[in-house]
């Protein structure tokens, strides 16, 4: 399977309509996302990212973009890795594995 993660972005306040569709068609183009929707909240879009080693990479390549004001990135873990300990404890493993 490999690692995946949601990344919740927040773009630029000044960016139109046009450049967030471009934003998007682009961001679906590229290896290892698996899909972006638009959301209205927190952030302007929710993209599933998928690779086999680290997910910081497709990350970091995202962020790049001159539009992109901020990223989270919500890594996606199994029902019993997340329960088996406290989330310091989790988030720390994760950290050490390059998750």
């Amino acid at each position: 399977m490999g690692l995946r993660a949601y990344l919740l972005v927040d773009v630029v306040d000044d960016m139109d309509q046009q450049q967030f569709v471009k934003a998007v068609r682009e961001l679906e183009e590229i290896q290892g996302v698996d899909f972006v929707d638009p959301v209205i909240g927190d952030c302007d879009m929710v993209i599933m990212v998928e690779a086999p080693v680290s997910v910081e990479s497709l990350s970091n390549k995202i962020r790049e973009n001159s539009w992109v004001k901020n990223i989270e990135m919500l890594r996606i873990v199994s029902i019993y890795e997340r329960h088996r300990s406290s989330k310091k404890q989790l988030l720390r493993a994760l950290t050490h594995t390059g998750f």
